[in-house]
C-alpha cells in the first residue's frame, strides 16, 4: 500500500515504519518541488497516524469506503478536529503561530495525536519561525508537526535541525504515464502531460483534469516568446501586467507559475544547445526550442538559466515581485526572428 501516492515509495515506507515501530517523531519536514506531493503525503500520514481501524499499523481506511472510520473520512477534507492546518493568505505571521500553538496544547479530541500541518513554511517570517521554535524544541505530548517547503535551505537552520527531513524525489515519467492512463487519459496526451510534468505527478494530474491549467501553460510560454523579442523598455512596461491584479498571494502564485513554465522551457533550450540526450520537458515546443538554442552562445544560455532559477527562488522566499521580475527581464537575452516559445 503506497497510500494512494504516485511514486516516492521510499518516503511512504519510512513513515509507515515509524508508525509500526512506535518511533513517530515530533516534527517532519517534507521537501521537494511544487506539485511533487508534499501536501498529499502530509495528509496521508495524518490519516495513518490517527486511523481508528487500520488493517495493520501504518495503514488507513480508504476514504471512499462506506465503512471508513471517522478520521479517514474527515482528514482528506481537513475537517478532523485533531488536524490543524495553517492556511495563511500570504506570509505566515506570529499571531497565526500563536493560535496554532494554543490548539496543539489541548489533548487530542478523539485520535492518538494532535497534528499541525504547516504547508509552505518557507513563507513564515523570521519572527514567526522563531516563535515556532519553542514548540519544535519542546513539543506537547501527543503532538506531531508536519512542515513543507521546496528546499530545507529556505528555512532557518534552527527549524530544519529539529525536524525529520523527508525529501520527495521526481517521479519517473513512465510511472506518471501509467497513473494518467488509469485515470482515463488518452495515451498520446498522457505521454505529453507526463513529459511536461517533469517528474511532478500533481502537475500532470492538474493539466489532465483542468483545461484552464493547460491553457495557462500555453499562454505562459507564448508570453515568454513575446518577451524574448522585446527591448528592455517594452519588457518593463509589461512587468505590471505579468504580475496582474488581485491579492498579493494571487500575484505571487501567478508569477511563480510563470517562472516555473519559463524555466522548464529554458532548460530544454540549454540541453538542446549542448545536444544532450535528455527527454524534453516540452515536446510540443521542441522544433522552436531547437531554433532558439542555435541562436545563443553557451554562456548566454547558462546565464539566463541561472537568472530564471534565482528569480523563482526569490519569489518562493517572498521577495518583492516587481523588483524580482524587472531584474530578470533585464538579465534575459534579447532574441530576434522566430520566437522560441512558439510551438509548431
Amino acid at each position: 500500500m503506497n497510500w494512494g501516492l504516485i511514486g516516492n515509495e521510499q518516503a511512504v515506507s519510512r513513515l509507515r515504519r515509524h508508525i509500526a515501530q512506535n518511533r513517530v517523531r515530533h516534527a517532519y519536514l517534507f521537501t521537494g518541488p511544487q506539485a511533487i506531493g508534499k501536501r498529499t503525503l502530509s495528509l496521508r500520514f495524518a490519516q495513518a497516524l490517527n486511523c481508528e481501524r487500520p488493517s495493520r499499523p501504518g495503514d488507513f481506511c480508504a476514504p471512499d469506503d462506506p465503512a471508513a472510520c471517522r478520521v479517514c473520512r474527515a482528514v482528506p477534507h481537513q475537517t478532523d478536529p485533531d488536524l490543524h492546518v495553517l492556511t495563511p493568505e500570504e506570509s505566515i505571521r506570529v499571531e497565526e503561530i500563536r493560535r496554532l500553538q494554543s490548539r496543539l496544547a489541548l489533548a487530542p479530541y478523539g485520535g492518538r495525536w494532535r497534528i499541525g500541518l504547516l504547508p509552505d513554511f518557507h513563507q513564515a517570517t523570521v519572527s514567526s519561525a522563531n516563535a515556532m521554535l519553542k514548540t519544535l524544541e519542546e513539543p506537547p505530548s501527543r503532538v506531531v508537526l508536519l512542515l513543507t517547503s521546496p528546499e530545507p535551505e529556505l528555512l532557518l537552520p534552527t527549524v530544519v535541525s529539529r525536524c525529520e527531513i523527508v525529501p520527495l524525489r521526481s517521479v519517473a515519467t513512465d510511472i506518471i504515464v501509467k497513473s494518467l492512463l488509469e485515470r482515463g487519459v488518452a495515451a498520446e496526451r498522457a505521454d505529453l502531460l507526463a513529459a511536461v510534468a517533469d517528474g511532478r505527478p500533481g502537475r500532470a494530474i492538474s493539466l489532465a483534469e483542468d483545461s484552464a491549467a493547460a491553457e495557462e501553460r500555453t499562454a505562459a510560454l507564448q508570453e515568454f516568446s513575446d518577451l524574448m523579442q522585446m527591448g528592455i523598455n517594452q519588457r518593463f512596461a509589461n512587468a505590471e501586467r505579468l504580475i496582474g491584479k488581485g491579492e498579493l498571494v494571487e500575484q505571487r502564485r501567478r508569477v511563480e507559475n510563470l517562472l516555473l513554465e519559463w524555466l522548464s522551457l529554458w532548460r530544454d533550450l540549454v540541453h538542446q544547445g549542448y545536444e544532450a540526450e535528455l527527454a524534453t520537458r516540452n515536446p510540443d515546443f521542441a522544433p522552436a526550442v531547437e531554433r532558439g538554442a542555435n541562436r545563443l552562445a553557451a554562456e548566454a544560455r547558462q546565464a539566463a538559466l541561472r537568472s530564471l532559477a534565482a528569480s523563482l527562488q526569490a519569489v518562493e522566499a517572498n521577495a518583492n515581485l516587481r523588483l524580482t521580475l524587472e531584474a530578470l527581464l533585464l538579465d534575459l537575452p534579447i532574441l530576434s526572428g522566430a520566437p522560441i516559445g512558439e510551438g509548431d
